[in-house]
């Protein structure tokens, strides 16, 4: 289990200033500015993202959301907001922690840290489905960074550093008692526990240690190293087995009526499309995709608002989970919702296949340019009104 505290190049002395409290938790933290490639996020990872202008701006940026959304998707982000800069699309909507206050941030790092261990704690969102899915591109190409020398983090080897400064004194102190009790022990009389202890203090009084001290500080030295050793062993038994995610009951609810869109909880149709769009472009996508419903196809969609928590993701990584394909309706609006450019890294992340329609002359940004690379795009804005639904199935056709 590892904690990356991702952030701008700018912000790396706040995150050491984090680290060190995390690591003084007794988490495995490695610090990821987005220069140099980090290995792929895994279920039982936690990603804290240090939110600020440095980072909207940051050169990395898009490899930074990949992997923000990356653990967003398990359940296993924590935003930290460092100033009142706007995070980007896709992360602005999802709670965060504010740090914007400098002065208090030494009790905001507790905060985290306790949001850190919930979230190492809890089970992956999805666990039991995520093991026979492929994993998505880790690294957007837009945001390649050049090879660098792979920079090795002190983290682990300070856990090491302290663990063997906790166990020397007791392993010590155990080996000076056991060779003192096995020199009593030879001899035509074996001695006792009286002549054990004397024997211990006398060791401590050779070196200068007052009488009768000596037998207490070995003592406390041993139980300091019986309760190191077996919160390390409790450690490596706990990494070791696996997180068994708990069942999810089947949702609730009517199927829904022949020719309808499949409602938000309801149960999600097989073998659907997922479309996904903005709210301010409903009046328009609705009547289309009612219409090409009526022709047959199946379509998911959401038409009664839904709130970004841990309910919404579930109910949409199970729909695109589900879904034949990811009809994406795009428009200005819709570059610009959180909703929308999570769903199509959802979309990426499990390998469905993209279909982008323009409900209006957009401009994709970057990010969405990466996941349309290559794919076919429909105009349905250039499209005579009547002609729309037909025109969106024979689109359709490649996520079939």
């Amino acid at each position: 289990m590892t904690v990356f505290l991702s952030h701008a190049p700018a912000d790396r002395e706040t995150a050491l200033a984090l680290e060190k409290i995390l690591e003084r938790r007794g988490q495995f933290v490695e610090l990821d500015d987005g220069e140099t490639a980090m290995r792929p996020i895994q279920a039982q990872d936690v990603v804290v993202a240090l939110i600020s202008k440095d980072f909207v701006f940051s050169p990395w940026r898009l490899r930074h959301e990949q992997r923000a959304l990356d653990a967003w998707a398990d359940g296993k982000l924590v935003l930290v907001k460092l100033d009142h800069h706007f995070a980007p699309v896709g992360l602005r909507d999802l709670p965060a922690i504010d740090a914007s206050f400098e002065a208090q941030r030494e009790f905001t790092w507790m905060k985290v840290a306790d949001t850190v261990r919930e979230k190492l704690k809890a089970p992956a969102r999805e666990q039991a489905d995520e093991a026979s899915l492929p994993r998505a591109r880790q690294t957007p190409p837009t945001a390649q960074a050049p090879r660098a020398r792979k920079r090795k983090r002190g983290g682990g080897w300070l856990d090491a550093l302290w663990a063997l400064v906790l166990l020397a004194p007791g392993i010590a102190a155990s080996w000076v008692v056991a060779s003192i009790w096995l020199v009593n022990r030879i001899g035509p009389t074996p001695g006792t526990l009286d002549d054990l202890r004397r024997g211990v203090d006398q060791f401590g009084m050779r070196y200068g240690a007052p009488a009768g001290i000596t037998e207490w500080v070995f003592a406390a030295a041993i139980a300091l190293t019986l309760v190191v050793f077996t919160s390390l062993v409790a450690r490596l038994i706990g990494g070791a087995l696996p997180k068994q995610a708990p069942t999810k009951p089947e949702a609730a609810g009517s199927a829904p009526a022949p020719g309808a869109p499949a409602p938000l909880g309801g149960a999600v149709a097989t073998g659907a499309v997922f479309v996904s769009y903005a709210r301010a472009n409903q009046g328009v996508v609705v009547p289309v995709i009612e219409a090409a419903q009526r022709g047959g196809r199946k379509f998911w969609l959401d038409q009664q608002g839904i709130s970004s928590g841990d309910g919404w993701a579930g109910e949409i990584v199970r729909a695109i989970k589900g879904a034949t394909g990811v009809c994406v309706m795009c428009s200005k609006a819709a570059f610009e919702s959180d909703h929308v450019k999570r769903e199509v890294y959802l979309a990426d992340r499990y390998r469905k296949k993209l279909v982008p329609v323009y409900v209006e002359q957009a401009e994709a940004p970057e990010d969405f340019e990466y996941f349309f690379a290559g794919v076919q795009i429909l105009k349905l804005f250039e499209t005579p009104e009547a002609e729309r639904p037909q025109a969106l199935v024979r689109a359709l056709g490649v996520a079939s």
